[in-house]
């Protein structure tokens, strides 16, 4: 969801960072970036680590960015609208499948207007990506055969879990900072269309 459909890793950065250089440390926002792209709750524990400050500087400040997200939303990945207006016009679903919590992933999808057809977290009883066990929930409760649907991840994770359940996977990159892994790779939504051109069997 963050770094795929809604641009919130900038902000996150520019968050984590902050906690750091406010101690009086340096780092950059690059420096974090490639943290941020593993995972957040990594990100946090290596800063902590590395710094020596308290784990819950960073989650309190985390926290608050959230909160703000409710009235300043962070801004859409280029040509999100336009990939979610395509997949419903060909009959096909947008479904998120994120390992954000439930009120903040509601939250971030009100506060921008996305539409979607569906949406599972890990708070509604499923472990986090990379197991597989939300891409299988979603195939199940929407009656879809996974070589129909296609995955949009931003992290090795996300190719890991979804390919488990037989959907392949393409990471959206952000340029200059890889992700690790194989798979296919766009780095931005708009070149997905052409491969969404056709309408699903179902």
């Amino acid at each position: 969801m963050g770094g795929t459909l809604i641009d919130t890793y900038p902000s996150v950065d520019r968050t984590l960072a902050s906690v750091v250089t406010g101690r009086g440390y340096a780092v950059t926002q690059a420096e974090v970036a490639r943290m941020t792209r593993r995972a957040i709750a990594s990100a946090m524990d290596e800063l902590a680590q590395r710094f020596d400050i308290p784990h819950e500087e960073f989650d309190a400040a985390y926290s608050a960015l959230k909160r703000s997200w409710a009235s300043t939303p962070p801004p859409l990945m280029a040509g999100a609208r336009e990939v979610i207006a395509h997949v419903r016009s060909v009959g096909g679903l947008n479904i998120v499948v994120t390992n954000r919590d439930r009120a903040s992933a509601s939250a971030l999808l009100a506060a921008t207007g996305l539409a979607i057809d569906d949406l599972v977290c890990p708070g509604d009883g499923f472990p986090r990506k990379p197991d597989p066990g939300m891409y299988r929930a979603v195939l199940e409760r929407n009656g879809l055969d996974p070589g129909d649907c296609l995955a949009v991840g931003d992290r090795a994770i996300d190719a890991v879990a979804s390919e488990q359940v037989g959907i392949r996977c393409v990471i959206l990159e952000t340029p200059g900072i890889p992700v690790a892994g194989d798979g296919d790779r766009i780095t931005e939504l708009g070149a997905l269309i052409p491969a969404l051109a056709q309408k699903p069997s179902r």
